[in-house]
């Protein structure tokens, strides 16, 4: 009787509607393993002893192991930290070369000839501040103390001369007489500290 009932649709219908179609098989799901959370690591220069020890006899640590950091090439002594001081204090120079042009087109001071003028005196005191950083650098690869010195405290007083530009302008209304430098300047004055600090163990 099967039989008979099977032959007829095959014959009267459509035999593929005949076969029993069977549903895909589903793949087999497998559950994502959880990503761990990174376990933060310390940085190479923070955790190199002789450079803890050299930068904790300076006025700034931190910011003594923070600005080497990314000049570390594993040496210790302090003419060749010195040197990584000075690269940091350079690259921050020509970054704050890049922030008072940025700020000098902000519409927040762009319409106010008297700060945009500040802002390209400050680009030229950080021109000269690299100038002097330069000469530092070759001062230093030659061991000539005084002159590091001589230069590194000269590079800060252009920028202290930068923030002037608008310290003399109490009653300027967007500034109120404070400069938008300061603290990217008083970070630099450090930096400039701290080689100090550094360089005193090489007289």
């Amino acid at each position: 009787m099967v039989l008979v009932l099977l032959f007829c649709c095959i014959i009267l219908f459509n035999p593929v509607i005949c076969v029993r179609q069977q549903p895909p098989a589903s793949a087999p799901t497998t559950a994502s393993a959880p990503v761990p959370t990174p376990i933060p690591q310390p940085s190479i220069a923070a955790s190199n002893p002789q450079i803890r020890t050299l930068c904790a006899k300076t006025f700034y640590p931190r910011l003594c192991i923070r600005s080497i950091e990314p000049f570390f090439n594993g040496k210790t002594d302090p003419q060749s930290v010195a040197v990584m001081l000075i690269k940091a204090m350079s690259e921050r120079s020509k970054r704050a070369i890049k922030t008072a042009t940025k700020m000098a087109a902000d519409p927040l001071y762009s319409d106010d000839p008297m700060l945009v003028s500040e802002f390209n005196g400050c680009r030229q005191q950080y021109d000269d501040a690299l100038v002097a950083l330069k000469e530092a650098m070759d001062a230093i690869l030659v061991r000539e103390i005084e002159t590091v010195e001589t230069k590194v405290s000269q590079a800060q007083d252009d920028y202290e001369i930068c923030d002037n530009g608008f310290t003399r302008h109490p009653d300027n209304t967007i500034t109120d007489g404070v400069s938008p430098m300061a603290k990217i300047n008083e970070k630099l004055t450090n930096i400039g500290d701290v080689i100090t600090d550094i360089i005193l163990s090489l007289t």
